[in-house]
């Protein structure tokens, strides 16, 4: 056996040759090589490691992504909802070519590639959320220092393309769609829905999950819930973030049309669903979406997503002089960030500023002119 200052390195009768040093953790770790150079060299190589402080347990990075991702879907504080979410991204679209593979036999180039691949077959949420969660999990095996760096580094590929940049409806036209709704006895009940959504930025899940109960009166709606179908089934959970959990106020006039609704639509229950089927269940975003869809056609609206109702309720609100902070509050979001996406609306208002500060600027002239011409005789 020959001994260095760090590690050793032994003979084995095989005629193969044994590395072993005792890491950081306590642990004695080895490893077997053809060559007492290749050993050498190893041992070496994480001697660097341990100046650098990259050093990670040899044998931390042997796990697959499929352990790693069995124990992050099973982590206590995933919603009911999430971790339905998350297993089906799971098992159609990562499962296959991700279970088997060690943690650290994950690439850049093997990210970018499956990504390209899937992207063929898979639509560009499915995908984006997809790729989320590998780059989630990757992320518990980066902080096990099972590897150095996650290998998720394609720009963009968390968030979903839109065929086309977001629109957010004025005033005018979401009224002009809920009145458009309000005329056919089939979507009357939707008409009240369309407004809630427009002007007070809920998220679809969030609307489609209030009960009589939430409904507080003087315009004020409790959003303590959410609603979503996925695998088959509906599932009802906690809002999307921790400040999802929020009281929104209406303006008047759309309280006043939500109070006509729970009169001729919900049950006096206060279990029953504000917003619901005629049959009383949940409402399904497909049939949602066709019945918004026919009705923004009817009025002649430029295209237009339904969930840019929560866009148009939050540039609504961001014209209003609202702080971001005041825009967190009333979208249930937890960072700056999300909130800040709406503002450039206000950003529009800058032509009305600058005006505004000409008419300003003209009267201290005028005043000044005033000031300085001399009286007559």
């Amino acid at each position: 056996m020959t001994k260095r200052t760090f590690g050793s390195v032994d003979r084995l009768p095989s005629g193969r040759h044994r590395a072993r040093y005792l890491g950081p953790d306590g642990q004695r770790h080895t490893k077997i090589f053809n060559t007492k150079a290749d050993a050498w060299a190893w041992l070496a190589s994480q001697q660097t490691d341990l100046l650098r402080k990259s050093w990670r347990a040899p044998n931390a990075s042997s796990r697959t992504i499929g352990e790693y991702a069995q124990e992050y879907l099973a982590r206590n504080d995933l919603r009911g909802s999430t971790r339905v979410l998350y297993g089906g991204l799971w098992r159609h679209h990562l499962a296959t070519p991700w279970t088997d593979v060690p943690v650290d036999e994950v690439t850049p180039a093997a990210v970018r590639s499956w990504h390209a691949k899937a992207g063929q077959t898979t639509g560009p949420t499915a995908l984006a959320q997809a790729y989320r969660l590998l780059r989630a999990i990757l992320n518990v095996a980066v902080a096990d220092e099972a590897i150095a760096s996650n290998p998720c580094r394609l720009r963009g590929a968390g968030t979903p393309k839109a065929s086309r940049p977001s629109r957010a409806l004025t005033a005018t036209e979401a009224l002009q769609l809920g009145e458009q709704l309000g005329r056919d006895r089939r979507t009357e009940r939707y008409r009240a829905l369309v407004l809630v959504l427009a002007f007070g930025g809920l998220r679809f899940g969030e609307a489609t999950a209030l009960r009589r109960s939430d409904v507080l009166g003087n315009g004020l709606l409790r959003v303590e819930r959410s609603v979503r179908r996925v695998g088959g089934r509906w599932v009802v959970g906690e809002p999307k973030t921790d400040a999802g959990h929020r009281t929104v106020a209406l303006p008047a006039a759309i309280a006043a049309v939500l109070e006509d609704h729970l009169e001729k639509h919900v049950p006096t229950s206060p279990d029953a669903l504000v917003f619901s089927t005629s049959s009383g269940g949940y409402l399904a975003r497909s049939n949602w979406n066709s019945t918004f869809r026919r009705a923004a056609d009817a009025i002649g609206l430029p295209a237009v997503r339904p969930h840019e109702l929560r866009h148009t309720g939050a540039t609504l609100a961001a014209t209003t002089g609202a702080t971001t902070k005041e825009l967190m509050r009333r979208l249930g979001h937890s960072s700056p960030a999300a909130a800040l996406l709406y503002q450039h609306a206000a950003d529009d208002r800058d032509a009305d500023i600058a005006r505004a500060l000409d008419a300003m600027l003209g009267a201290i002239s005028e005043a000044r002119d005033d000031t300085e011409r001399p009286e007559e005789p």
